[in-house]
């Protein structure tokens, strides 16, 4: 506990300086980040300082003026409140000031005082509280700050608390004063749109007032043709953000464009499997969101392009409703506002899609803590679609269905591993943003990307397939990068022949009820009886057989060179690299502490498996 006296101290003159000195340089807007934490005026404000590795807060409206003396913000890995790291901070008049390093108990129900106190106040009133943290406090009674999803909890009260013998009760609070939000604390600095707002035009891309099916799962596509100064040239886009009418119904949304030379492609709103064939052809994707995400911006140098000669005039926008309690009436025009510019930047930006192909082939057994499956961009794709000076990776939007819980792209070359190129070990898909960079991959011809995406299936009785559904699984990460090349699909299944083998020793050796093995893959997974050994099977069949490999233009036809079928793997070490904590040895008085960054083996995916299965 530490007790201030002072509203004003050698720390609130250094804040002050820092922010008078951003907003000189006006670079505010870049490395200042905002989160609403209620639906008043509530928020919190952070910097990311990386060179002392330690962010800066800023929790306006916390005390309401002195309404409330009591303001707590803990952080959590998962979102829940049981062993959460929390700064507390208690305003009396603003005259009296104190703050506690705490932590809550298993149960949720105690608040204890951290041995070591590490929520280092700058400044506190009334009304707002500036504090700061390290990203590593090397405190086993504090979270470890890291660059994948987080979750702000916090909470007010209008008493003080009472502390006896260093706990004290978690308050009661109502629902209008608490919350829990995702967040990515450790993020890179926002971009600003270079161009003036006077040269930027708006373009949106939505629903016209669809009747959303009471059906839980609905694909929905409109297809139609882009506005006539939008033909005549080639702009580039700049910006994209999302236009959300039912929160709980739209899970995420695509725009693709129209790859047909001038083909004229038929306008249509309609379930996607309905479309007409020439739909089909609008499949190279220009703008995507899902749960979670904001806008996104495209750095200074790059923009995607959108219209002129060459440019099919004919879009799709497709938006996935999750439905699951099947409501009827739902009136819905979500969809994308594109900002774009007609001065071009100096590169031509795409996006690609890294991991798993959408299909049955790929399965997860039920009862898994931390199941993997891995998506495969090879060398001798990347070696052919690539050009001789390579692509930059700028942004990267990582996305599962409901049982996702850890997501990560790994970088080769040859048989050296380069930095990851994203990674999210605390992975949600109620968050899944497109996330700027700030190490941005050099990805050259001949590297290879591995996908990886955990899933826990506790709690469910049945297998998970591969597919669109919500309940099927996905593995993808959408990578945004420059300069544009041919190559939109970089993704992989297990091959055909290994997977007719894997059914074939499960029918003749197992003596599992598999009626054929080149029957219905879904059928064959599902009659499986799965035990510890089955799981530990699958695995090893997922990692070492061959694949089909999906090397795909934007037209959906394979890059020629090369039998993608059976394709080889990417062989590479698990476990996945973890970089260690600068860290002293933990004081002997908090040895006995079991670290509140410390879970399950299986929460990281790589130590639940026999040491036979991991590759070298």
């Amino acid at each position: 506990m530490e007790i201030y006296t002072d509203s004003c101290n050698v720390k609130c003159w250094v804040f002050a300086l820092l922010l008078t000195s951003v907003a000189c340089y006006n670079i505010s807007s870049e490395r200042l980040h905002t989160l609403n934490l209620d639906h008043q005026s509530t928020k919190v404000l952070w910097m990311v300082d990386w060179r002392e590795k330690e962010v800066f807060f800023h929790v306006n409206n916390s005390f309401e003026h002195g309404k409330f003396p009591t303001f707590g913000i803990g952080f959590s890995q998962r979102g829940e409140l049981s062993r959460t790291d929390f700064c507390v901070f208690s305003s009396v008049h603003n005259l009296y000031h104190q703050v506690y390093d705490t932590y809550t108990s298993r149960d949720s129900k105690h608040l204890f005082m951290d041995t070591l106190q590490n929520c280092d106040v700058i400044f506190m009133d009334d009304n707002s509280v500036a504090f700061r943290r390290k990203f590593d406090t090397c405190d086993p009674q504090d979270s470890v700050f890291h660059s994948g999803t987080m979750y702000l909890v916090w909470w007010r009260v209008d008493t003080l608390l009472e502390w006896k013998h260093e706990f004290t009760m978690m308050p009661n609070t109502s629902s209008q004063n608490q919350g829990v939000l995702p967040v990515q604390l450790l993020r890179a600095d926002k971009i600003r749109i270079q161009e003036k707002a006077q040269v930027l035009k708006k373009v949106e891309i939505h629903l016209d007032s669809v009747v959303v099916p009471a059906e839980e799962t609905t694909y929905w596509c409109k297809i139609q043709q882009l506005d006539p100064w939008l033909i005549d040239a080639k702009h580039h886009i700049v910006q994209f953000e999302p236009l959300i009418d039912n929160g709980d119904l739209v899970h995420h949304m695509e725009v693709f464009q129209c790859v047909a030379n001038k083909l004229e492609i038929q306008t249509y709103n309609g379930p996607c499997k309905d479309m007409p064939a020439s739909g089909r052809l609008c499949s190279k994707v220009m703008a995507l969101w899902a749960m979670g995400a904001g806008s996104f911006t495209y750095p200074k140098e790059a923009g995607l392009p959108i219209g002129g000669k060459d440019f099919n005039p004919y879009i799709r926008l497709e938006v996935h409703f999750n439905n699951p309690k099947l409501k009827s009436g739902y009136i819905d025009s979500s969809g994308m506002r594109i900002n774009v510019v007609s001065k071009l930047r100096r590169y031509d930006a795409a996006i690609m899609e890294l991991g798993l192909e959408y299909t049955d082939k790929m399965a997860i057994p039920p009862g898994q803590l931390a199941f993997p499956l891995y998506g495969y961009c090879i060398a001798e794709c990347t070696q052919l679609a690539l050009p001789k000076t390579g692509i930059v990776i700028f942004g990267s939007q990582l996305h599962t269905h409901l049982r996702g819980v850890r997501v990560l792209t790994r970088h080769f070359r040859g048989a050296k591993e380069l930095p990851l190129v994203n990674r999210d070990d605390f992975f949600s898909h109620h968050y899944q943003e497109i996330r700027q960079l700030r190490y941005k991959p050099h990805v050259m011809p001949g590297d290879a990307l591995v996908t990886t995406c955990y899933y826990d299936t506790r709690g469910y009785k049945t297998l998970t397939l591969g597919g669109f559904s919500i309940s099927d699984e996905m593995c993808v990460n959408y990578i945004h990068y420059y300069p544009a090349t041919a190559l939109e699909v970089c993704k992989s299944s297990i091959s055909e022949k290994s997977l007719y083998d894997y059914f074939d020793y499960m029918k003749k050796v197992e003596k599992q009820n598999i009626s054929s093995a080149d029957g219905p893959r879904s059928d064959n997974y599902l009659s499986i009886q799965w035990d510890e050994t089955r799981v530990s099977e699958l695995v090893e069949t997922y990692l070492s057989s061959p694949l089909s490999m999906q090397c795909n233009r934007s037209d959906g036809l394979r890059f020629d060179g090369f039998e993608w079928e059976n394709a080889p793997i990417t062989s590479f070490k698990l476990p996945v690299h973890q970089e260690p904590r600068a860290c002293a040895p933990v004081p002997s008085s908090l040895r006995w502490f079991k670290s509140l960054n410390e879970g399950l083996c299986d929460n990281l995916g790589d130590c639940i498996y026999a040491e036979s299965k991991l590759k070298e």
